[in-house]
């Protein structure tokens, strides 16, 4: 029987598309497609060419940043799923998968909220798409809700948008806490706050979303940031598919996935200086985590003894340094899962314990359930309409 032929076509590559991909082959694997990967599409001719070339079965399409990448009529007639669109820009019928914007949101919020901070900012440029706005909603009515103030950036990205955002940083009560449409936006905070002598993240803490791993890691300092399972994204995508080219006839669905995680990194990392290096031991914790860090490494980098390091986390953190270092695991073991990145029966090994049973105990005591049971709650998360 001959593969079918899928064309999987983006505009753009902002988001961890890999890791989407991830979702998409389980299914792929499953009905025998052969996938074909299109990125950076950046005119319509190129587009026809693509579909006149590989007359492909179905097409999924991920519009990134930008709803008017691709035209809808030119898919018409062709199975095709659409990511991250705004379904009111999409036919009647059309098949759509896109995150709950609402939930990246709440989630930001709850982690600013919790210091308790004098001000609180939403940044984006003001052509943004139609996720932003869910996104900054969300954010403001949990800010305001919790009683505290709230402020928002969002005007035209143009030469001086970078000056007019160190302007709006400036008027802000300090410490405050900003969240951001994307981590790109997130960067040029970070960026603008540096330039300006405020310090991050005693008088600013930064929150982005995408947690794209190279790109949060890459800036100084690393970047917070809320986790979207793309993973779901794509297996959300290529169910839709599969239903479509078995049903032709099948009605218009939207499916939305909920964001769950979020990566803490130094940006949010609020720490009295008198901690003795403990946010250089979090930061060598959540780096070496998968790679056997021990509590006697995390000591000596704070350079006390072992005693002083576990009062100094209780007193701070509330945790001792070894409760730390399986957080870190665990929060590594519940990425990779729900991002389908490997079997359950190894994965002790890629994230840093020596043996499956330690690993399932201390899964279950932090998250509450075995690690096999936290892969099908991944993998049944979404809401449709």
């Amino acid at each position: 029987m001959k593969k079918r032929d899928i064309l999987f076509l983006s505009s753009s590559a902002t988001i961890d598309i890999a890791v989407l991909l991830s979702g998409i082959a389980e299914l792929r694997d499953k009905h025998g497609w052969s996938v074909h990967i299109i990125g950076d599409i950046d005119s319509r001719k190129t587009l026809l060419k693509l579909l006149e070339f590989w007359n492909p079965d179905g097409c999924i399409v991920h519009c990134a940043l930008d709803d008017k990448a691709f035209n809808a009529a030119d898919f018409a007639g062709m199975p095709t799923v659409w990511l991250d669109r705004d379904p009111a820009t999409l036919p009647h019928g059309a098949l759509c998968v896109m995150q709950d914007a609402r939930s990246v949101g709440i989630i930001a919020a709850k982690e600013l909220l919790r210091y308790d901070l004098a001000s609180y900012a939403f940044v984006d440029r003001a052509d943004a798409p139609f996720w932003s706005k869910g996104r900054r909603e969300a954010f403001k009515e949990a800010v305001e809700l919790n009683r505290s103030p709230y402020f928002e950036f969002c005007e035209k990205g143009a030469s001086s948008w970078a000056k007019r955002l160190s302007g709006f940083i400036r008027s802000l009560s300090r410490p405050v806490g900003v969240f951001c449409a994307n981590d790109t936006v997130a960067a040029d905070v970070i960026s603008v706050a540096s330039r300006a002598g405020i310090s991050i993240p005693d008088e600013l803490l930064v929150v982005g979303v995408d947690d794209v791993e190279a790109y949060c890691e890459a800036l100084s300092p690393t970047l917070t940031s809320v986790r979207p399972s793309f993973a779901e994204e794509g297996r959300g995508a290529a169910d839709l598919l599969a239903k479509r080219l078995a049903n032709p006839r099948l009605k218009g669905i939207v499916k939305t996935f909920s964001a769950h995680e979020i990566t803490l990194r130094q940006s949010t990392r609020r720490i009295s200086a008198k901690g003795g290096n403990i946010d250089a031991a979090l930061e060598m914790i959540r780096r070496r985590a998968a790679d056997g860090v021990t509590v006697g490494e995390v000591v000596k980098l704070m350079k006390c003894s072992r005693r002083s390091g576990e009062i100094r986390f209780k007193q701070y953190l509330h945790s001792s340094i070894l409760d730390e270092i399986h957080s870190a695991r665990i929060e590594l073991a519940k990425k990779l899962i729900s991002d389908g990145d490997g079997q359950i029966g190894g994965l002790h090994l890629r994230c840093g314990f020596s043996s499956p049973a330690t690993f399932r105990r201390v899964f279950k005591s932090f998250t509450g359930v075995s690690p096999q049971v936290y892969r099908q709650k991944s993998a049944t998360s979404f809401s449709e309409r």
